[in-house]
């Protein structure tokens, strides 16, 4: 279906399953959607939303995508053929997908993680086993069942294969692992067990990636070391302290705008450059080093802490397969840290570790344990319901 509509000039727009009347109607609304498509009546319904024709030279779009909403409100990224394109042909030279490989797609369709992946499999002639949802034993089952070559997670997928005890097949080359930052304690778990990991950073307003892992890594990395930018993607840091600055990107892959319905092209664009909230710096090598997120680095008492090493730190304790880390608000100290996560070790355990650990404001203050931290559809961490573990647990 994605490559017929291409073939006719169509914009995909692929949403989650179950959204209200409402819901799609805003949706369509924000974006000038002219058709949805009825899976009971199986016809295409018109929105009631004139065709709008893209202004002369402009390029055409080809896919329409909800960004996950993991740090802030979801927006609508707009792909043109060409960003797709380039995007496949960057990411299977870099993984080495050609034809005769088998990639298995566990990540939701509504996300760009997971329809890139369509995109790189049509282009590399790849085979492409698709499931509809993540379910850790059935993957590990068709890992081996069809001597899968590539496949891509987020962090707490991993984790779950991992804890159902799953290896990986000989055939497996690429363990592809985005989405959010891998911890140290769970990485040395997979390479331990055996698993190829190919470190990755990037974005919906990316089309995927832009930057991966040459080749699967042996140990995990420090400093926020990711690997090399993508062909064709320039990067530098804007307001730079120390080598560090905001992260901003530019290059064929560079979405065409945010979506609105006059499909006005560069909306969240910046003379063609696309600027991040997340801190980093490329090295003279070409490596990405991503470093966290400016919104995250919070003051307290007087010094600059960034949530995002606490956060590395704390997935290091002996005991914590996960976390999340979030500073509230303090009227005394500015902000006050509260780590949410799971694992074996009990809270005054992680309290006791912590005091040996971190020196003074860089500690937290209180800790929630769960059985699994909120994850959204495109299973990143769920920062807006982790933030509400994290005000309980002051309350306790």
């Amino acid at each position: 279906m994605a490559r017929a509509l291409a073939r006719l000039g169509a914009a995909l727009f692929p949403y989650r399953a179950g959204l209200s009347g409402g819901a799609l109607s805003a949706l369509a609304a924000a974006t000038g959607t002219e058709w949805r498509w009825c899976a009971v009546s199986e016809k295409l319904i018109s929105t009631g939303r004139r065709p709008v024709p893209p202004p002369p030279g402009d390029p055409p779009l080809a896919l329409l995508v909800r960004t996950s909403g993991s740090s802030g409100a979801p927006k609508v990224v707009m792909l043109t053929p060409s960003n797709l394109a380039a995007s496949a042909a960057s990411v299977n030279g870099r993984v080495g997908l050609g034809a005769g490989d088998v990639w298995l797609c566990c990540l939701r369709l509504s996300h760009i993680g997971g329809l890139a992946i369509l995109y790189r499999c049509a282009l590399a002639g790849a085979t492409l086993v698709l499931h509809e949802r993540f379910d850790a034993a059935v993957v590990a089952d068709d890992l081996r069942r069809h001597s899968v070559t590539h496949v891509s997670l987020v962090p707490p997928m991993l984790d779950r294969l991992l804890a159902e005890g799953a290896s990986p097949p000989p055939t497996l080359r690429v363990v592809l692992v985005g989405g959010q930052a891998l911890g140290p304690a769970l990485a040395e778990r997979a390479l331990a067990a055996g698993w190829p990991l190919f470190l990755t950073y990037g974005m919906t307003e990316a089309a995927s990636q832009l930057a991966t892992s040459p080749q699967a890594i042996e140990r995990i990395p420090r400093g926020g070391v990711v690997g090399p930018l993508l062909p064709g993607v320039q990067a530098e840091g804007v307001g730079v302290v120390d080598g560090v600055g905001r992260l901003r990107f530019r290059g064929p892959i560079v979405m065409a705008g945010y979506a609105n319905p006059q499909r006005i092209l560069g909306q969240g664009l910046v003379n063609g450059w696309l600027e991040t909230d997340d801190l980093g710096r490329v090295g003279e090598d070409g490596v990405l080093k991503v470093i966290g997120r400016h919104d995250d680095v919070l003051v307290i008492g007087g010094s600059n802490v960034s949530v995002a090493r606490v956060e590395a730190l704390l997935g290091a304790a002996p005991g914590v397969s996960d976390v999340a880390v979030v500073g509230l608000e303090d009227p005394i100290w500015g902000h006050r840290l509260v780590a949410v996560y799971c694992g074996a070790l009990d809270e005054s355990s992680l309290r006791g570790w912590c005091e040996q650990t971190f020196s003074g404001a860089d500690r937290p203050r209180a800790f929630r344990r769960v059985p699994e931290l909120p994850l959204l559809d495109s299973g990143k961490h769920d920062r807006g319901a982790i933030h509400v573990l994290a005000q309980a647990a002051l309350l306790t």
